[in-house]
């Protein structure tokens, strides 16, 4: 995957991996981020979350219904 550009709360930009960006987000040391379709702001736009150990329902992604 390719890094992704960031603007931490004190305006500074940075290129990060997609792993520091998921702990970026959930530490709030971020104002935005880049997307190829734009600029996302947490706690605005919808973000999605990578953790799956909250869920402990069974899988059910690739099922055909």
């Amino acid at each position: 995957m390719r890094d992704v550009a960031v603007v931490y709360q004190d305006g500074m930009m940075d290129m990060v991996q997609p792993q520091i960006l998921q702990k970026l987000i959930e530490s709030d040391e971020i104002v935005k981020f880049q997307r190829t379709d734009g600029w996302v702001y947490p706690g605005i736009d919808p973000v999605r979350r990578f953790s799956r150990s909250s869920y402990r329902g069974p899988e059910r992604r690739g099922l055909n219904s």
